[in-house]
């Protein structure tokens, strides 16, 4: 579990700077080789790739993506790595309005945040969700966590 120092530098907005990081991708699974076993998963959503550094966000090739600040400010000041998402079959939606360097704060109500990681926090993958859960009220309109 993060320690109290690791949570302080956390809600001091450490991250990257750089707008990208290698984050996990997608595997396909092969059931002659994977025991799946003690696996997490979770359905593959169809949107757009995104890293939150806690300040700003990029989409995985490290282009920056403007939302409306009344969107931008439901995210917490801790480095995410998730999916910006608004349903299925919306893709060409979410890519149009996402590539936007002025936001669409109408086309950006329904899209919400999938959260799949925290992966500046050190401990396992449940210990990092559990932190991020903790810091995202249930009754955020932008923000959901996937376990």
């Amino acid at each position: 579990m993060p320690t109290d120092a690791d949570l302080d530098r956390i809600d001091a907005g450490a991250g990257s700077k750089r707008g990208s990081i290698s984050e996990m991708l997608a595997q396909t699974y092969d059931p002659d080789r994977d025991d799946p076993k003690g696996w997490l998963m979770s359905e593959k959503l169809d949107g757009v790739r995104c890293y939150w550094n806690g300040t700003t966000m990029f989409t995985r090739n490290g282009n920056r993506i403007f939302a409306p600040d009344e969107w931008r400010d439901q995210l917490p000041k801790i480095a995410l790595d998730g999916e910006l998402w608004s349903g299925r079959d919306s893709f060409q939606s979410i890519v149009s309005t996402v590539r936007r360097t002025e936001p669409d704060s109408d086309k950006w109500k329904d899209i919400k945040f999938m959260v799949f990681d925290a992966p500046l926090v050190k401990g396992t993958f449940a210990q990092r969700i559990k932190l991020v859960q903790s810091k995202v009220d249930e009754k955020n309109a932008v923000v959901k966590v996937i376990s």
